[in-house]
């Protein structure tokens, strides 16, 4: 999948739970998750251009997905500091996001080999290549839609569900 493809998976993964997150902790923490959840969506590719790393090596590993699940979860407790729940929240998110790119990958050809180096079994269901700008398009569309739609609910419930003063 490509960049588009992959923030559109995220988005598409993330809209259910944010109108959840808002209700139950608080609107500041859903939208700082609707962040964690788009903005780790491509770093696994970050590996593309560095010459020493295989592409869909390390960083494609269920290792990895932990690893930026423990930063998203630091940075997340320092952006909403008053939530008892900021950094669980973000480590679950940075690393289901990162879950989720891989995922993505799994879709094509070239799939991946989420254990490795402990087990180096290769994934992949060859659906449709990377390069598929039809489904990387329709992803960023229904994603980014749906994520829309799941903040305008939650501002609605919250608007709802307001605490009288």
């Amino acid at each position: 999948m490509y960049r588009e493809g992959h923030a559109g998976l995220n988005a598409l993964l993330y809209a259910p739970i944010l109108p959840l997150v808002s209700h139950v902790w608080s609107l500041e923490l859903a939208l700082v998750g609707a962040l964690v959840a788009v903005g780790v969506a491509n770093i696994p590719d970050l590996d593309q251009p560095l010459p020493r790393l295989r592409h869909r090596g390390p960083t494609h590993t269920v290792w990895f997905a932990v690893l930026v699940g423990l930063a998203t979860g630091a940075g997340t407790a320092l952006l909403v500091p008053e939530s008892p729940v900021a950094f669980r929240f973000g480590f679950v998110i940075g690393t289901c996001g990162i879950l989720a790119h891989l995922a993505g990958d799994v879709v094509t050809p070239m799939g991946i080999s989420p254990f490795a180096p402990l087990w180096r079994y290769h994934v992949t269901l060859e659906w449709f290549k990377s390069k598929n700008s039809r489904i990387n398009r329709a992803l960023l569309l229904v994603g980014s839609s749906a994520l829309f739609a799941s903040l305008l609910v939650a501002m609605g419930l919250s608007a709802v569900v307001a605490p009288a003063s």
